[in-house]
């Protein structure tokens, strides 16, 4: 009996000396996996240069305009404009195109003056001076912004508006169909001899139609 009981215990001794060593094992498992170094696997290549040996460096300044040139001619003011109204129809079966109107009178009591607009384009040729040639005439307000109704005129008696024809023999001859209406606007209305104002004018007159801007030169001082 005591030679089974002593082989028994000799076999259970033996079986959990047996079993000490699996118990550590699963703690040493980590132990015996080799290492992974993520310098070793991402080691760095040489770095990447910005600039090749072909390149060069650019340049932090611009090549500056050439100079202007001392003979160069300086820029000449442009002509002075002088508008003229456009023109369409005819007056008496003739054309008519001013180029000019002219203060033609001095100032009378009631602020008017005399205005002639002719196929001239200075004040030292008289009006209406050639065979063939006409001549506009109106009374108006000499006054900077003024407006005068063509219409409103008097065209028989002591005449406010009328039109006027050089005939061939060089006798000025009235037109008796010359009926306008309209407006005339004085722009500028200056008062000194040789001075240079401006009106718009727009009217009609059976098929004759005149519109647009004029130059008036103050051929005869107002006062």
């Amino acid at each position: 009996m005591r030679v089974v009981l002593a082989s028994a215990l000799f076999v259970l001794l033996g079986c959990g000396a047996a079993q000490k060593p699996a118990e550590g094992s699963s703690g040493d498992t980590a132990a015996l996996e080799p290492s992974s170094s993520p310098a070793s696997d991402t080691a760095p290549g040489p770095a990447a240069s910005s600039e090749t040996s072909d390149s060069k460096p650019a340049s932090s300044h611009t090549a500056a305009p050439p100079a202007a040139s001392s003979d160069t001619p300086a820029a000449t003011a442009p002509p002075a404009f002088h508008p003229t109204p456009s023109a369409t129809g005819s007056i008496d079966g003739k054309p008519f195109a001013p180029k000019l109107a002219r203060v033609s009178g001095a100032l009378q009591k009631d602020g008017r003056i005399l205005i002639t607009l002719t196929e001239h384009a200075d004040c030292d040729t008289p009006a209406a001076s050639k065979p063939g040639e006409g001549s506009m005439t109106f009374v108006v307000e000499w006054k900077d912004g003024y407006k005068t109704d063509v219409g409103s005129l008097k065209r028989t008696g002591k005449k406010e508006v009328g039109f006027a024809r050089v005939s061939t023999a060089g006798a000025v001859g009235a037109s008796k169909t010359f009926k306008p209406t309209g407006k005339v606007t004085i722009v500028s209305a200056p008062m000194d001899q040789g001075a240079t104002g401006k009106m718009k004018i727009d009217l009609q007159s059976g098929d004759y139609m005149l519109a647009g801007d004029l130059d008036v030169q103050v051929c005869v001082a107002p006062k």
